[in-house]
């Protein structure tokens, strides 16, 4: 029983012993060592005047002093009302008193603020020649040393983000002096009475450095911006009232020859309201905290609801690729469609083009064989009576276009055969005379009386030739030559050349040319832009011209003589190559 007696008096003792040590966090603004020596009187007084209790100063930065308070490694702090605002968003503080003090023999309040330096000889007189230069200041929370500042630059134009290159150099705030001093930044953001303090101690000449900003102040110190309450003395809810009363009584109680003078605690509304404007006020950023807090606390479920979502998307993504899938099939089939029903309606007007055809030219083979045995037997007649009679001329004339109106037929009816998949012909082909066959024609549409304001221009050799069906080189160019002129054409140029064992025929007029929807649709039946016009020409020039074992082509081009027209190629070339492909079919 002694024992235990023994050992619940240490605990006792060892707990009391515990219960009466207390550590005053301070914000070391200019080091550990400066703010131990300053403050050790305050140390003194407490241990003094509270016998029993023990009291201890840790100088703190403002990371380390929020970190100790949350750890409630500290149960009383000391520094400015701006931190004050920030630690009392997370651990509720108690103001007990705020510092008075004198300078100098005169009454001044214990204020802090900004000034913002930069070298006397530096070139740089206002704070918009700081624009695009490197500022140094304490810290980003930093009260006297940053957001004051902030705030005198912000309502000067300068935006310190966006304008300035800044640098934060931590504490002691005595670094960032000399790093103006030696010219590692051109200006900086100090707290007040800093440059003034190490002037006095000796560590640099004041009059090496110029204030960007000038603010009225009731202090003799370079001052940049307003001056709000400094250096407060508050404790933790770990703290008894009871012994915050007796500290609150010793600090206002202080004698006349202690260093330091205490009284009420002053507001904090001015400062709260100026972290307000510069968006620093804990309250400003408590939302995200709050939504971060949320996110945590429901991780697993917020996990899931994602694993939702993404597995939402992808069904989203996979359907989307179904469907754009499945449209761009049936585009496909539609266009497929289309064409089909375009080749039906083709060959059904060219089934109704072969029937025509056909009739035609059975029909008038009749009447052109009479024609061509009547004049046959006028001509045996007559050049039995009188082989000079002046009907001869005519009559054989008359035989001859007959010949060739039955030549024409004869065509036709090849080709209608050939498009019903017979084969082609060829024993009644010959050679025929390219520039013979272009003048023929010209005389026989009598483009002299019928349009004498159509000249010919031609470049072909006399004596070029192409294996073709009698008389279908010349069905082919009275079409195309009638076309242009009835087009507004006032020169018709044809060139021809040897080529592949073939011959090219090219035909140029100046009659302005086809609308480019037109042109698409030249060798479509019965499209027409004139209103006597079948659409049936060009069509039949393209058949027969296949049926011939060459190609037709139709562009717009630029006449020889500067003016727009149309080309028209008609290529004999290669006719071995193409005979082989099956390229002389009906089909357009």
């Amino acid at each position: 029983m002694r024992r235990l007696a023994l050992l619940l008096s240490a605990i006792m003792m060892s707990s009391a012993a515990w219960a009466g040590s207390w550590n005053i966090g301070i914000l070391a603004m200019r080091g550990e060592v400066q703010t131990c020596s300053h403050w050790q009187p305050l140390e003194a007084l407490l241990n003094q005047q509270l016998p029993g209790e023990e009291f201890h100063i840790q100088p703190l930065d403002l990371h380390q002093m929020q970190e100790a308070v949350n750890r409630k490694t500290v149960q009383f702090v000391v520094t400015n009302p701006a931190q004050f605002v920030q630690l009392n968003s997370h651990s509720p503080l108690r103001w007990l008193a705020s510092l008075r003090s004198t300078r100098g023999g005169k009454a001044a309040s214990n204020v802090i603020g900004s000034a913002i330096l930069a070298r006397r000889d530096s070139g740089i007189t206002s704070v918009h020649d700081l624009i695009g230069k490197t500022v140094g200041a304490i810290d980003a929370q930093a009260f006297g040393g940053y957001l004051l500042g902030y705030k005198a630059l912000n309502d000067a134009g300068i935006r310190p983000e966006r304008d300035l290159q800044l640098r934060f150099t931590g504490f002691p705030a005595d670094a960032l002096v000399y790093l103006l001093r030696e010219k590692a930044v051109q200006a900086a953001i100090v707290p007040v009475c800093l440059l003034d303090n190490m002037d006095k101690e000796g560590l640099i000449h004041k009059e090496d450095f110029v204030a960007l900003i000038n603010h009225p102040a009731p202090i003799p110190c370079l001052t940049s911006t307003p001056l709000y309450p400094d250096w407060s003395f508050a404790a933790l809810p770990t703290v008894s009232d009871e012994l915050a009363d007796r500290v609150t009584r010793v600090l206002f109680n202080a004698p006349e020859t202690a260093p330091f003078h205490w009284g009420a605690p002053a507001s904090t509304s001015q400062v709260e309201a100026l972290l307000h404007d510069v968006r620093q006020h804990p309250q400003q950023r408590r939302l995200w905290l709050d939504i971060k807090s949320w996110l945590i606390q429901h991780q697993v479920a917020m996990g899931a609801v994602a694993l939702v979502l993404l597995l939402l998307m992808l069904n989203y993504i996979w359907v989307m690729l179904l469907v754009r899938r499945r449209g761009q099939q049936l585009e496909r089939n539609n266009v497929l469609l289309r064409q089909q029903e375009q080749a039906l309606e083709t060959a059904r007007q060219m089934s109704v083009l072969g029937e025509m055809t056909s009739g035609f030219a059975h029909e008038l083979n009749q009447p052109l064989s009479a024609i061509r045995h009547y004049a046959g037997g006028c001509l045996i007649r007559l050049e039995a009576q009188d082989e000079q009679h002046p009907l001869l001329p005519a009559l054989k004339e008359i035989d001859s276009q007959a010949q060739r109106a039955a030549d024409t037929l004869r065509n036709l009816r090849h080709w209608v055969s050939q498009a019903q998949g017979n084969p082609v012909m060829t024993e009644e082909w010959g050679q025929v005379n390219i520039h013979d066959a272009i003048l023929h024609v010209w005389r026989l549409l009598r483009m002299a009386q019928n349009f004498p304001a159509v000249t010919l221009q031609m470049e072909v050799h006399s004596e070029l030739t192409v294996h073709l069906p009698p008389v279908l080189l010349e069905q082919v160019l009275t079409n195309l030559i009638l076309n242009a002129a009835q087009a507004g054409a006032t020169t018709v140029w044809i060139m021809a050349e040897h080529k592949n064992g073939g011959a090219r025929i090219t035909l140029q007029d100046n009659a302005g040319g086809i609308d480019e929807v037109l042109l698409r649709q030249a060798f479509q039946p019965f499209v027409t832009t004139r209103e006597e016009g079948m659409g049936l020409g060009l069509v039949i020039c393209q058949r027969l011209v296949r049926y011939g074992q060459g190609e037709i082509t139709i562009q717009n081009h630029k006449a020889p003589d500067g003016l727009t027209g149309v080309a028209i190629v008609l290529d004999f070339t290669d006719r071995e190559e193409r005979s082989r492909d099956g390229d002389n079919s009906f089909a357009g």
